[in-house]
């Protein structure tokens, strides 16, 4: 299926700021698209549950250590984005 999510860019983004606040190494983002007001960030979870894979049809190994060699250090929020989303599979 080819479905977009709107103001996806903006989920991305919250979901960050999250993990800035926190710290943590792994976190999970419950994100809720509201209407009127977007995106809007319901809570962090520090022990997420890996039923993610199943949504996006595919394992976390692969894109961890895809991460752990390639990702470079010290970049701005913004820029994170978009080695994400240009390095997406």
């Amino acid at each position: 299926m080819d479905i977009q999510v709107p103001d996806w860019r903006e989920h991305l983004q919250i979901a960050v700021k999250g993990y800035e606040m926190t710290g943590l190494g792994y976190l999970g983002a419950d994100i809720v698209l509201d209407k009127e007001r977007g995106p809007m960030m319901l809570e962090l979870n520090a022990r997420p549950g890996l039923a993610i894979q199943i949504a996006n049809r595919k394992g976390l190994k692969k894109i961890l250590r895809t991460v752990d060699k390639d990702y470079p250090t010290g970049l701005l929020i913004e820029e994170r984005l978009d080695f994400v989303l240009n390095h997406a599979e």
